[in-house]
């Protein structure tokens, strides 16, 4: 998988196609690995994985109490 990206910012012409105001660089996926850093390790993984299942419940909560609620 490659990954294009711009030097400057990106923006957005009247016919809503996204243009680069600076130079465009296009990245592989394992350029983009080295790039940003180590790969995450599985303990990470399980981790994250944690801490986003722990946010979708208090946001469904926080719904399902806004909707009793009412």
């Amino acid at each position: 998988m490659n990954f294009l990206a711009c030097d400057g910012s990106w923006t957005v012409n009247a016919d809503g196609a996204a243009a680069c105001t600076g130079t465009l660089h296009t990245y592989t996926s394992e350029e983009m690995r080295s790039l940003l850093g180590s790969d995450l390790t599985w303990d990470q993984v399980a981790e994250l994985r944690g801490e986003v299942l722990g946010l979708f419940c208090i946001a469904f909560g926080f719904l399902a109490l806004k909707r009793l609620i009412k």
